[in-house]
């Protein structure tokens, strides 16, 4: 059984689950079925930046007549990693592989150009390879900003949603039922952390404020030099390049602030020299508003299995035989549960050493089972309550 997942980034740059399917096998036809329901019951928007592998069932299915995965309806990407992976199975050059990563990830279009000379000094054949590619599906130089510099796509973390299921064993049903479970429990949590910190006044994400922090640190040695048009030259001394600067454009030779829709070092020398407020230039995309509104999705309750569909030409799939435990002891059957006000302690030290982001309910679960050294199972629905209560709190 395959596992096919559509993720987002959010304004936190964490993944967080659009749509997940189950498949035995992964084909044009199911692609073509999975991303046909993604236009339908995700999002009909337009300028959709999707990013994935260049694998041919893909590109066939984007490319066929009346997709709505094509532009202006959205623009197809590629992985960064995925591309280098290709480039070194069939280059097997360690030194080539890590130039076509540094041209896929520089920003400014004159590096991106010596990258690819460099490459088609040291193998004219590998250069041919990658102009198969069109260069704003891999280069970060030529996207035009929007992917917002997600380069490549973690499957490590894109994954880790549905792991702890994975491993569970369950029939499809239980599993994609758990999931849609927890894809609900994981949106209520971000909801009440994004309130939280709107609550408390703050305007963008903590990983823009560091990052403008740091920058910020950064872009004092810089010499700003108006020049006329509303453009600045930007310089360091002791170094030989220099940068123009357009606010009014959010422009910057160095390619950073136009890609990542928030100002670079360059941009926020301007601003210093100007004295004015650098955060009128980040991008709302970045805004706390804009992540609440992101979790506040609400989820409608799966109906019974009485209500769904007749499905015709299915063959009837009946549930696994489960044989009883082997050799259950007499203590095993004498444990006493542990009381409501014994699982909330147990739930709030828990929720005080986990990532909420990344930690499931199941997880929560089985700790609980470690702690109490009985199944918790048949109580999940009254402790999931005890954790949104603890997470409002």
């Amino acid at each position: 059984m395959k596992l096919m997942i559509a993720s987002g980034v959010e304004a936190d740059d964490c993944y967080f689950p659009l749509a997940f399917a189950f498949t035995t096998e992964v084909s044009s036809d199911t692609w073509r079925w999975f991303l046909s329901g993604i236009r339908e019951k995700v999002t009909q928007r337009k300028d959709i930046c999707l990013i994935s592998r260049p694998h041919p069932d893909i590109l066939d299915v984007i490319n066929e007549p009346g997709s709505q995965w094509q532009e202006p309806w959205a623009y197809h990407m590629f992985c960064l990693d995925d591309i280098c992976t290709q480039f070194h199975y069939v280059f097997q050059d360690d030194y080539l592989k890590n130039l076509v990563y540094e041209a896929g990830s520089t920003s400014e279009k004159e590096e991106f150009d010596s990258y690819m000379n460099e490459i088609e000094k040291k193998n004219s054949e590998a250069r041919k390879w990658l102009d198969q590619f069109p260069q704003y599906q891999w280069a970060q130089a030529h996207d035009s900003g929007r992917r917002y510099r997600v380069m490549t796509i973690d499957a490590e973390n894109l994954f880790a949603f549905c792991e702890s299921f994975q491993s569970l064993g369950l029939p499809v049903t239980a599993t994609a039922l758990l999931l849609f479970d927890e894809m609900r429990f994981f949106f209520y949590s971000g909801l009440c952390d994004s309130s939280g910190r709107v609550n408390r006044g703050d305007m963008y994400t903590k990983p823009v404020m560091d990052q403008l922090e740091k920058l910020m640190t950064d872009s004092i040695p810089h010499v700003v030099m108006p020049l006329e048009k509303g453009l600045f030259q930007v310089t360091e001394p002791l170094q030989e390049d220099e940068w123009i600067v357009q606010l009014s454009e959010w422009s910057c030779t160095c390619g950073e602030f136009q890609l990542k829709k928030f100002p670079c070092l360059h941009v926020l020398a301007v601003c210093e020299k100007l004295k004015i407020n650098p955060l009128q230039y980040v991008d709302d995309c970045y805004s706390l508003d804009r992540l609440y509104k992101t979790y506040a999705a609400t989820f409608s309750p799966v109906p019974e299995v009485a209500a769904w569909p007749e499905a015709s030409g299915v063959p009837t799939l009946f549930p696994p035989v489960i044989l009883p435990p082997p050799n259950v002891s007499v203590n095993d059957k004498a444990k006493v549960p542990p009381s409501d006000e014994e699982l909330r302690n147990a739930i709030v030290d828990i929720l005080k050493v986990v990532d909420l982001k990344t930690t499931a309910i199941a997880d929560v679960l089985k700790r609980l089972a470690e702690k109490f050294e009985i199944d918790l199972t048949p109580r999940k629905s009254s402790i999931k309550t005890m954790i949104q209560n603890e997470l409002s709190s």
